[in-house]
């Protein structure tokens, strides 16, 4: 896998999440749990289903935080500051 590659695509579905929810992170959890997982052929399928499946799995336990600390949680950490 392709680790740059699953960070491009793990920032742009934690974006996403967050412009759909309003940067609230329980709606951000709940847009993300609907999201379906890249088809069979689809480019870069390995990594957009792994970083899917990781902003799922941070995002729905961390729905009681803040979004300061799941933003840090992912590695986002200038992301984090800026939603500060």
């Amino acid at each position: 896998m392709n680790q740059k590659t699953f960070a491009r695509y793990l920032k742009e579905y934690t974006l996403e999440a967050l412009e759909h929810s309003g940067d609230e992170v329980s709606e951000a959890a709940d847009y993300l749990n609907n999201k379906s997982r890249a088809r069979m052929f689809a480019r870069d399928r390995e990594e957009k289903n792994a970083a899917l499946k990781r902003a799922q799995k941070v995002f729905s336990s961390s729905r009681e935080r803040s979004l300061y600390v799941v933003l840090k949680s992912l590695g986002f950490d200038d992301l984090a500051k800026e939603k500060l």
